[in-house]
């Protein structure tokens, strides 16, 4: 049995050697054939003339022409002042308890819009940061959201730093 086994097992040996010696030879005699590449190289000509080097400094932010189309009219019915603190972008829970109750009076619903206003903001090394007023937007719109969708968040460098201003819409008549 033990040698039936072992005659097996020599016998599979030679066959995958033998094949392996075969491939070989067929490899070796298609010497006087071209090779095929996958990838040919490909020359190709240009019309346009190299960019001459310029250094890109950053442009100043001018006031934008285009007029945004208006999501209320008139007055808002509606205005509230936020504090934060000087790095904080969370709510304090006196601040949100004063935009819940502002919710609740004025009856905001789906129609009504909210404009929200973010002051200018410092981080640790007294160094403008844009990114701590966005949050706090950020963090405002979505107590808001949930009473109506139409939310425009602006940045105003010219409010008290850590100031947020929320006014209230009527929505538009059709």
């Amino acid at each position: 049995m033990f040698k039936a086994l072992l005659n097996t097992f020599i016998l599979l040996i030679l066959l995958l050697f033998n094949t392996a010696l075969f491939t070989w030879c067929v490899n070796q005699l298609e010497w006087d054939k071209p090779k095929k590449n996958l990838i040919t190289s490909v020359q190709a000509k240009s019309n346009f003339k190299p960019i001459a080097k310029r250094v890109i400094t950053q442009q100043p932010i001018r006031p934008s022409k285009y007029i945004v189309p208006a999501t209320h009219k008139g007055q808002p019915i509606g205005r509230l002042h936020l504090q934060f603190q000087s790095i904080s972008i969370k709510i304090e829970t006196k601040e949100r308890s004063k935009l819940e109750n502002m919710l609740k009076d004025l009856d905001i619903n789906s129609a009504n819009s909210v404009l929200i206003f973010s002051g200018a903001a410092t981080s640790k090394d007294n160094i403008p940061a844009p990114q701590i007023s966005k949050l706090r937007v950020q963090t405002v719109a979505r107590v808001i959201y949930s009473h109506t969708q139409t939310v425009k968040m602006f940045y105003r460098p010219s409010i008290k730093e850590g100031t947020v201003i929320i006014e209230f819409f009527e929505p538009l008549e059709k």
